[in-house]
This record gives C-alpha cells, sequence and structure tokens, in this order.
C-alpha cells in the first residue's frame, strides 16, 4: 500500500510539474505574440507616415518647378507601394483578429506615425544645418542634442503605451491610452511641420547633373520593375521546394 501512494504522489508531483511547465511555455509564447504584433503595427503606422510625408514632398518638388525630383521621388514610392500591396493582397484570406485586439493594434500604429513625423524632422534638419549650413536648431539644447528631448518623451510614451495596450486585457488601460496616443500625435504633428519647413531648404537648394539625373531614372525604373517581380515569385513558390528531403 506503501508502494501505491507512492506512486501515486509521484504521479500529482509530476502531473503538476508538467502543467507547470506547459503553462510556463505558453506565457512565453503569448509573449512573443504580443512583442511580435506590437512591432508589427509600429511599423505599420511608421510606414503609413513615411508615404505620407513622400507624397507631400513630390507635391512640393513639382510645385516649385522640379518635375525630374517629383518623378523620381513618385517612382520610388511606387516600389514599397507595390510591395506591399503584393503581400496584402497574399494574405487577404487571414482572419482578422478580435475587435479588443484590433483597436489596440490601431492605437499603436499611431506610435509609428509619430516616429515617422519624428525621423523626418531629424533628417530635414541634419540637411538644412549639417549639409547646406543655412539653417540653426532653436532648439536650446541645439544640434544635435535636440534629439535627446524628442526621445525623452517618446521612448517613455511608446514602452507605457505598450504596456497598457499589450499587458493589460482590462478596458480601463485601453481608455487610459488614448489621450496618450492623442499627445503622441500632437508631438508627431509638431516635428512634421518643422520637417516640412526643413524640406524647403531642400526645394531651393537640390540639384543634380542632367547625366546623374537620367542615371537615378534608369537605377529607379528598373527596381520598380525587378522588385515586384522578385517578390510575386517569391510567394508563389511552393514552401516545400525550400525544405530539405528527409532521408
Amino acid at each position: 500500500m506503501a508502494i501505491i501512494v507512492v506512486f501515486l504522489n509521484s504521479d500529482v508531483r509530476f502531473g503538476i510539474g508538467n502543467k507547470g511547465y506547459v503553462g510556463k511555455v505558453e506565457i512565453e509564447q503569448n509573449g512573443k505574440k504580443f512583442i511580435l504584433g506590437s512591432l508589427k503595427s509600429l511599423a505599420q503606422g511608421f510606414l503609413v507616415a513615411t508615404g505620407l510625408i513622400w507624397i507631400v514632398n513630390i507635391a512640393s518638388l513639382i510645385h516649385s518647378g522640379d518635375a525630374w525630383l517629383g518623378l523620381m521621388y513618385l517612382l520610388i514610392l511606387t516600389i514599397p507601394a507595390s510591395s506591399i500591396i503584393i503581400l496584402k493582397l497574399k494574405n487577404a484570406s487571414l482572419r482578422l483578429p478580435e475587435d479588443s485586439g484590433k483597436w489596440r493594434n490601431l492605437l499603436f500604429s499611431f506610435q509609428g506615425v509619430a516616429l515617422g513625423f519624428w525621423i523626418f524632422d531629424i533628417i530635414t534638419t541634419f540637411y538644412a544645418i549639417n549639409v547646406t549650413r543655412l539653417a540653426i536648431e532653436l532648439n536650446p539644447l541645439g544640434w544635435p542634442w535636440g534629439i535627446l528631448g524628442a526621445f525623452a518623451f517618446y521612448g517613455p510614451a511608446v514602452t507605457f503605451l505598450y504596456v497598457l495596450l499589450f499587458r493589460m486585457k482590462e478596458k480601463v488601460p485601453l481608455l487610459a491610452a488614448l489621450p496618450l496616443t492623442l499627445l503622441t500625435l500632437v508631438m508627431g504633428t509638431m516635428n512634421l511641420v518643422a520637417g516640412a519647413q526643413n524640406f524647403q531648404v531642400f526645394v531651393a537648394t537640390a540639384s543634380l547633373a542632367t547625366g546623374v539625373r537620367y542615371n537615378l531614372l534608369t537605377l529607379i525604373v528598373t527596381l520598380n520593375l525587378a522588385v515586384p517581380l522578385t517578390l510575386k515569385r517569391l510567394i508563389a513558390q511552393p514552401k516545400n521546394s525550400l525544405n530539405l528531403k528527409k532521408t
């Protein structure tokens, strides 16, 4: 009888330990899922912001009379745009997430939009100050230390929003994320306005020799043809052909 009790106890302990191990694996998998989902939302917002900025830049270049650069910008935009459309059509049949998760992903994608506007401000500021030397930094910290001031806001804001949206499943954290998301969009809009002003320096000073323009145009057109075709071929390729044959 004692032996039976020992085995029963062993089974119980083994069952509890096995169950705890499975629970730990599930928690780790959910954590990875949340991280990947949040990064995907952040990247989607960043791509949307980049596309909007690029379109505004194209209009600004064409309006200023430099149709060549405007055309090049448009053709460059076509490369990622066509690739995204191909990927969207490929994944159109995937199951949509639940409503709560969809709203959380949407809110977090706005952080990518704000970060895209901030990066645009940094790039155009670098061109206006370091390349042309026709502008100065108005931030009291000066250039490039003014970047740290914006990072001191965006870094904690994005981290805190990630915790609210993906680590807490209640509705209260979701509602609490709304004003913080609005605040980051306001900050991002300020960066967008500053970047648009800096871009006018590029419009006024950018110039390329005729030969360089034709070479760049040829390269961009070639990429417009090669990238979508390569992507479509990779998508159409059967997955089994990428795996090694089992012996």
